[in-house]
């Protein structure tokens, strides 16, 4: 249950080519005279996911909300874009409009949506970003911070786990997503990379991507069936490594091992059942606290660091319950109790 040490910096961003110093969540500090501040400023904010589909989501617009609830700031709007860059840009026009001091985002194309971006900016609106940036964009300039999870180091663990259940020697694949400039992706797909150049033993077979998570059924399908002797399989979130898994039940792989990044109780009970073996996985709640507080010290003027980084967790069978606990900040659902037979602490 310990977290791994922070990697030392993010993505590169201009001011940044080698990437942005991480600062821990404990740096953004809101004292009573700032809570004060905030609840006579009347602030109004807004939240451009880019999705609502799975827990990471839903915790983080639950916990930005709860938080600036906190502060007196209202939530005047929450859209889901379902995973179209068009769709966001048509959203993020549409909550300009409801007047918000902030804005929230999660960008699903950094390299297209920088001028939407750049219209929230222009009209006076504060942004802050929730685990990735849009291209072209300077932090303190065009926008507060990015807050994101330790995703390379998610990703490596989770990798290293599937290294050692097939014995360091095999073939694995990869399901990763058809954007290839979103930060938090890259940054899993490298850590997967990284850990499997220290084991010449085992070897990419293949590499498939997805636009919907739902379309990993079938690339897994398609990707087992033209490379059978796959021992193993890296899925960069939770959505598409469910989907590989019962790709693979339905062939008959009940061997094939899958690792990915992301714990929620969907996932929770996959780990529970020995479908999914191991999880990297974030803490969207907390994710979601550290963004709301970022972005409660820019509304008064105070400096915030321009990437906050919150730290991997590494989550198999043995520590399923304590860890999805700590994840979701609820009591696990007594159906993930069950499917682990008394084998989780």
């Amino acid at each position: 249950m310990q977290p791994l040490p922070l990697s030392p910096t993010g993505q590169p961003v201009p001011s940044f080519p080698a990437g942005a110093p991480a600062s821990p969540a404990s740096v953004l500090q809101i004292g009573p005279d700032d809570i004060a501040r905030l609840k006579a400023g009347r602030f109004k904010a807004a939240i451009a996911m880019q999705a609502l589909d799975t827990p990471w989501n839903s915790l983080q617009v639950e916990a930005i909300a709860r938080t600036l609830a906190d502060y007196d700031i209202e939530v005047v709007g929450v859209t889901d874009a379902a995973q179209d860059p068009t769709r966001q840009a048509t959203q993020l026009a549409g909550l300009m409009d409801r007047k918000p001091n902030v804005i929230f985002s999660v960008p699903i194309d950094p390299a297209s949506q920088t001028a939407a971006y750049k219209r929230v900016t222009a009209a006076g609106i504060k942004l802050v970003f929730m685990d990735n940036v849009a291209s072209d964009l300077t932090p303190g300039r065009d926008y507060v911070t990015v807050v994101a999870s330790d995703n390379e180091k998610n990703a490596a663990w989770a990798t290293e786990e599937l290294v050692k259940a097939i014995g360091g020697r095999g073939e694995v694949g990869l399901l990763t997503y058809h954007y290839e400039s979103y930060y938090s992706i890259a940054a899993r797909v490298a850590g997967f990379h990284k850990t499997l150049a220290a084991h010449p033993g085992v070897r990419l077979a293949a590499t498939d991507r997805f636009l919907q998570p739902r379309e990993a059924y079938d690339k897994t399908i398609a990707m087992l069936r033209a490379h059978p002797e796959i021992k193993g399989l890296f899925a960069v979130w939770g959505d598409p490594a469910m989907q590989a898994v019962a790709a693979a039940k339905a062939l008959g792989r009940h061997d094939l091992v899958v690792t990915t990044v992301d714990l929620g109780s969907d996932t929770a009970l996959y780990v529970a059942r020995g479908d999914i073996l191991a999880i990297g996985a974030q803490l969207p709640y907390d994710l979601g606290v550290a963004e709301a507080k970022a972005a409660a010290l820019a509304l008064l003027g105070k400096p915030v660091p321009p990437y906050v980084s919150l730290p991997a967790l590494r989550v198999k069978k043995a520590n399923l319950i304590p860890a999805l606990e700590l994840v979701t900040k609820r009591p696990a659902p007594q159906l993930v109790k069950d499917a682990c037979r008394d084998s989780c602490q």
